[in-house]
């Protein structure tokens, strides 16, 4: 990785969408904003929505009239609106296409493919990948419907979606479209990253949190994710010195209902926090999944996440070192996730 994506990312605007189908019924968008002026700085969350004119769902955006879902052209329209050089967009659906499908090469078969990723999938996918009970002569690797980081991130617990498995293929062709159409104003790696709020979550709370966030009552899942975000009110994701004001996540101008009570207003939040921890934190990418000094959680236990790589710790490092040592995951794509050490063992127990 250049020395220049490990330095300070300065913006003050972080977008995050839920990304949906078409027909924009579950996309939703969160925008917060750093907020200078008062003798703090302040991360307030401004709006999240699932449509214009969602009442609670903090300022309005809404320019004129027309259809009030986020569908394509409402989607981008809102970015053309706010997007500027302080501004960056996570997005929870895959940037990139599997490299099968990206691929313009005579194909001689995956077995003997000259692609760089495409040979790291074979020397790599067998040793990382938990042993199949159920198929066990299932493919290691299908580069058609894969990518490294979905290999990587399942290796890891993080629970990702693949690229294009079951049911994500029009949700993956909508965003490489919305990409297309937003470039060079969205420039990926740069001012758009790609995201999974399942990921975060289990990355700063554990896995068992992130279960119960989706598997319950409506009313104990609801009270969870208030819980969840007043932790992220309280996390220390800014390097030591930085204002410690500008850590609580202010819901000046939203009702927390809104963000609660809706699976994909609450991902377009944390995608938005994501987009914002990203940036202060300057993470780097495949690196951040390898446990390293400092990244074991109090009293020398390790995160719960860090179990599903034992017995494969030494194959992972070798397969993240050989991923970012040839850059492969700048085109690849890569699915930005808090490094081991934000983990919060003590907001785990508490939740």
């Amino acid at each position: 990785m250049t020395e220049g994506a490990h330095q300070a990312r300065a913006f003050t605007r972080y977008i995050g969408i839920n990304l949906g189908g078409g027909r924009g019924k579950s996309t939703a968008v969160a925008r917060l904003e750093i907020d200078n002026e008062g003798e703090t700085p302040r991360l307030q969350l401004a709006e999240a929505r699932v449509r214009r004119g969602h009442r609670g769902g903090g300022e309005d955006s809404h320019d004129g009239h027309g259809d009030p879902l986020f569908r394509d052209d409402v989607l981008i329209e809102y970015l053309r609106r706010w997007v500027d050089d302080d501004t960056v967009v996570a997005i929870n659906a895959p940037l990139t296409l599997p490299p099968c499908i990206r691929c313009q090469l005579p194909c001689p078969g995956v077995s003997e493919c000259p692609v760089p990723v495409v040979g790291w999938m074979r020397a790599h996918a067998s040793r990382i990948a938990e042993r199949r009970r159920s198929d066990p002569g299932k493919p290691a690797v299908t580069p058609y419907t894969q990518r490294a980081v979905d290999l990587l991130l399942t290796c890891a617990g993080l629970k990702p979606r693949e690229s294009l498995g079951q049911g994500m293929g029009p949700l993956s062709a909508r965003a490489a479209y919305l990409r297309r159409v937003l470039s060079p104003r969205l420039r990926l790696h740069e001012n758009l990253i790609e995201v999974h709020p399942p990921a975060t979550v289990i990355r700063l709370f554990g896995a068992s949190v992130e279960h119960r966030l989706r598997h319950g009552t409506a009313e104990a899942i609801w009270a969870l994710r208030k819980r969840v975000l007043a932790e992220l009110s309280d996390a220390a994701l800014l390097e030591p010195g930085d204002a410690a004001g500008a850590r609580a996540l202010a819901l000046a101008y939203v009702w927390p209902e809104v963000v609660v009570r809706s699976p994909h207003v609450f991902d377009a939040v944390i995608a938005a926090y994501t987009a914002f921890a990203w940036a202060w934190e300057r993470w780097r990418g495949p690196r951040d999944l390898i446990d390293g000094p400092g990244s074991e959680a109090e009293g020398g236990a390790r995160p719960e996440r860090s179990e599903h790589m034992e017995g494969r710790g030494a194959a992972v490092a070798d397969a993240i070192e050989s991923l970012d040592r040839d850059a492969l995951w700048l085109e690849d794509g890569w699915i930005w996730v808090p490094p081991v050490r934000s983990y919060k063992p003590e907001a785990s127990r508490v939740l």
